[in-house]
């Protein structure tokens, strides 16, 4: 039997992107990920239209962290017959806000890492529970959610902090985090990424580089506890309905949510490399450096033409 999904992703640049994957399991005769252009198709072949399904989703989720957004399913065959998109979107954390999808970088490229093992080691982690005396269903649903259609309008520091306790969750869990020190979760998924880079792009912000790590942790308890605290990400925050100011919330869950993808990739056995990693950081730093106008070079070619013909188009306002 088999299931097939067509879905549309993001317009990336095709050598990080077009990929073709193929293996087979002992549950599944073959699989197929072939991502082309903007669209990706997922052949399932296996024994029932359920267990097919299944591993479908166990896919598609394996590629948000891969990926940093669920794709759009725009056909969904099973032996050729057409079954309706509600099947594959039973729940609302799969369908990825717009903005999202748009600032969602591919952390794997065309280098995206999905064989039997990865899945397998996705799946026995993925739905444990209550009954399994684990939070895990409820600790990698809550993340789908927070970059979720639904959650569109949800104020961005309630994001934050909900990111800051999975952060803190998987950390315990998998980082060897210590459930009597939540700042110190937050920084060990922070250290997954270039924290001297991090913290650079926090001083571009007006934070302190020698507090921008304990003002994650501060951010977390103020948030969660709602007690002020002196050295958090809001006390730098001089107006919030200002954008360039709420840049320093939305640089800290972007950052984050980059660490907390690599460190659950890392768990499964899916490596990111160091030089996706500064290019990670470099786009973070040069956003900052273009939305607030600052003097300091862009690192990156196409920022640093963004602001040749930025600085182009000042001297001709001036001249």
């Amino acid at each position: 039997m088999i299931s097939k999904v067509v879905f549309e992703i993001k317009n990336s640049i095709r050598s990080w992107s077009d990929q073709e994957i193929s293996f087979s399991s002992k549950n599944m005769r073959n699989v197929s990920i072939i991502i082309k252009d903007i669209k990706c198709e997922l052949a399932v072949d296996g024994n029932s239209e359920d267990d097919n399904l299944q591993y479908i989703i166990l896919i598609w989720e394996l590629l948000v962290w891969e990926d940093g957004y669920f794709y759009k399913p725009i056909s969904y065959t099973v032996d050729g017959v057409e079954k309706t998109i509600d099947s594959l979107v039973t729940i609302n954390c799969r369908t990825t806000d717009t903005k999202w999808v748009s600032s969602a970088i591919l952390l794997c490229r065309n280098q995206r890492q999905i064989n039997e093992e990865i899945v397998e080691k996705y799946r026995n982690i993925r739905h444990l529970d209550r009954k399994d005396k684990s939070m895990n269903a409820s600790m990698f649903s809550s993340f789908f959610y927070l970059i979720s259609e639904s959650y569109s309008s949800i104020n961005l520091e309630h994001r934050l902090v909900l990111l800051m306790h999975i952060c803190d969750g998987f950390a315990i869990k998998y980082c060897n985090g210590s459930s009597s020190n939540n700042s110190g979760n937050i920084n060990i998924i922070l250290r997954k990424i270039d924290a001297k880079k991090y913290k650079h792009g926090a001083a571009l912000l007006g934070i302190s580089s020698s507090r921008a790590i304990e003002a994650l942790g501060d951010t977390r308890n103020e948030l969660t506890h709602y007690i002020y605290k002196s050295g958090s990400l809001g006390s730098y925050i001089n107006n919030p309905d200002t954008e360039t100011d709420n840049m320093v919330n939305l640089y800290a869950f972007y950052i984050l949510e980059i660490a907390l993808r690599i460190a659950v990739l890392e768990v499964i056995g899916v490596n990111v490399s160091d030089d996706v990693k500064n290019y990670v950081m470099d786009e973070h730093l040069d956003w900052i450096k273009l939305e607030k106008h600052l003097d300091e070079d862009c690192v990156l070619p196409m920022n640093v033409f963004r602001r040749m013909i930025e600085k182009l188009q000042n001297q001709e306002q001036n001249s």
